[in-house]
């Protein structure tokens, strides 16, 4: 993988952790020229085109971004100035249905998104054909050792496999490998990730027997169901995007998950890295078969879209078509957008994929059984079970941070689903457990009253309220859980008993605990948060750290949210 590329991932997933939507409208370290330098203010009188994209684009995007807008390209005598913002697919299409966000040019990683937003706006905001940038189809990411195990790659292999070993009593143990532990599984949440959204639709057509045509009834079947709920069972957590997944693949290896479901275009960069010390992914093309995510160029039918940026952005389109060849494609490991043009280097063998696969493709549900899908596995998801700890400080009261961090987590308890446990812990001077976790679905209004009484006063024991929070977890972790604490602090610690290398060593210990595991998720909450500190705890706690502010803060606890 060329250094560049490396860099670039490596910087993604330190802004999706950070809880960041990124802006850009630079240059990037490849392919630029037009020989205009870096252009990154729009000129004047120039016709905008604000353009959204899933992150996994961005290596391939931000230099064609910036060459386009130093080329000085013109619609009707206005120079054009793209503005391209990073937002995972699900995100960006709930806040297109929502209003939030109002982008000209949209670049989900699927078209499964834009028949999802097309159902819920109920108006055809989205053509029903798109031309597709680059494909790389979805896979199950399995270590090598694993997989073969199982026999890949002469055997077959699909979902009724993942079904099996999720479903087994004996784990590893059953192919005379007792040190792997049980069979643990992995995908994003198909609220917000394509590859989660892909993943959910696979395994209801295979549980179903169909590559097609899957109906209301198929959903709402309960042996179906039944199959789904199963699989979701052996997940260890969700997530907003494939990047966090190989970021912990690459650190934990084998023990923090089995397989995931992610893009070929995944496995190959992970596979490609440098530092080779966990084993390589099969890419696993499942049996029943797969889709392909096709990153369509969406000029969206939206009222707030004028003649002039519909003219704009089909030039950009064009523009992009020229640039994006198979070959600038392949360097950033993904298929041609032709789906008759065969795949180039690394798309090979050698990488542990398969350029003559998939041979069977699944057909894209429709909009309105694509909604049910994302319903049923609200409804089957596997159980979130979590301890919210919230800084009360004194300090919190500056700047609006208490009242913010409350609507944040008032939010948080919205997307929470009614079989999730959910528990409150508040800190200042001292450690106050206000709830234990308790059901969503008959006390998310209480937790709520608690959230709402809240003040700020005293110093901050942070250390203490995070030891304390998951050793509460810990007891009453179980495997059919996703145990997790969450902690926002706007402060350094000055009231704890516990240092913060004793906090260090007992996240370590518990976080990978075989099926009672904690994960710590942390959130810097302005600018006088110690974040290289909270980055420690997040690690060792297996989570993720973030940063926020009352600006922000609703987006940081829907994005931690993602991971339930």
């Amino acid at each position: 993988m060329k250094a560049s590329r490396v860099i670039a991932i490596l910087v993604a997933v330190a802004l999706v952790a950070g809880g960041l939507i990124w802006r850009f409208a630079g240059s990037g370290d490849s392919g630029g020229g037009g020989g205009g330098g870096t252009v990154t203010e729009a000129p004047e009188g120039a016709v905008e085109v604000p353009f959204v994209y899933s992150p996994e684009k961005r290596p391939l995007l931000e230099p064609l971004l910036a060459e386009y807008n130093a080329a000085g390209r013109e619609v009707g005598g206005r120079p054009v100035f793209v503005r391209g913002e990073v937002v995972s697919s699900g995100d960006s299409a709930d806040k297109i249905d929502r209003g939030v966000l109002r982008p000209v040019l949209w670049s989900p990683a699927s078209s499964l998104w834009g028949r999802l937003l097309n159902y819920r706006a109920d108006q055809p905001l989205v053509a029903d054909e798109n031309p597709s940038l680059v494909r790389t189809p979805l896979v199950i990411a399995m270590w090598e050792p694993l997989a073969r195990a199982l026999g890949w790659p002469a055997k077959p292999l699909g979902w009724k496999d993942i079904l099996r070993e999720a479903r087994s009593e004996e784990g590893w143990a059953a192919y005379g490998h007792p040190e792997w532990g049980r069979f643990k599984f992995g995908h994003t949440n198909p609220d917000f990730s394509t590859s989660g959204l892909s993943a959910v639709a696979a395994e209801y057509l295979s549980a179903a027997g169909k590559t097609e045509g899957l109906t209301l009834a198929d959903v709402r079947d309960p042996a179906v169901r039944t199959e789904v709920r199963d699989i979701q069972r052996s997940v260890v957590h969700y997530g907003d995007t494939t990047l966090f997944f190989a970021e912990r693949m690459k650190e934990q290896g084998p023990s923090y998950v089995s397989a995931v479901a992610m893009e070929e275009v995944t496995v190959l960069d992970f596979n490609r890295a440098p530092d080779r010390r966990v084993p390589r992914l099969a890419a696993i093309y499942p049996k029943e078969g797969t889709f392909f995510s096709d990153n369509p160029l969406i000029v969206l039918n939206g009222d707030w879209v004028t003649p002039e940026q519909k003219a704009a952005a089909q030039d950009l389109i064009a523009f992009l078509q020229e640039k994006v060849t198979p070959q600038r494609a392949a360097e950033l490991s993904f298929r041609p957008s032709d789906p008759d043009a065969r795949p180039l280097p690394p798309v090979t063998t050698a990488n542990l994929v398969d350029p003559a696969k998939p041979t069977r493709l699944l057909s894209l549900p429709e909009p309105r059984v694509l909604n049910a899908i994302t319903g049923a596995w609200r409804q089957d998801r596997k159980p979130a079970y979590v301890q919210v700890v919230l800084d009360i400080s004194g300090s919190m009261n500056d700047e609006g941070k208490l009242e913010g961090a409350k609507q944040g987590l008032e939010r948080f308890l919205d997307l929470m689903q009614p079989q999730d446990l959910v528990g409150l812990t508040v800190f200042s001077d001292r450690v106050t457990v206000l709830a234990p976790p308790r059901p969503i679905r008959t006390d998310r209004a209480v937790l709520k009253g608690r959230i709402r009484n809240l003040i700020a006063d005293g110093g901050t024991a942070v250390y203490d309220a995070t030891l304390a929070a998951q050793q509460g977890v810990a007891r009453g972790a179980r495997p059919d859980r996703i145990s997790a604490v969450v902690v926002l602090t706007d402060g350094a610690d000055n009231q704890s008993r516990a240092g913060i290398d004793q906090v260090l060593r007992e996240l370590r210990r518990r976080s990978g605990s075989e099926g009672d595991g904690v994960r710590v998720f942390t959130i810097a909450y302005g600018s006088d948060a110690e974040r290289e500190k909270l980055q420690e705890i997040a690690r060792a706690g297996g989570g993720a750290a973030y940063s926020g502010d009352p600006a922000t803060i609703e987006r940081v606890y829907t994005q931690i949210a993602s991971f339930f």
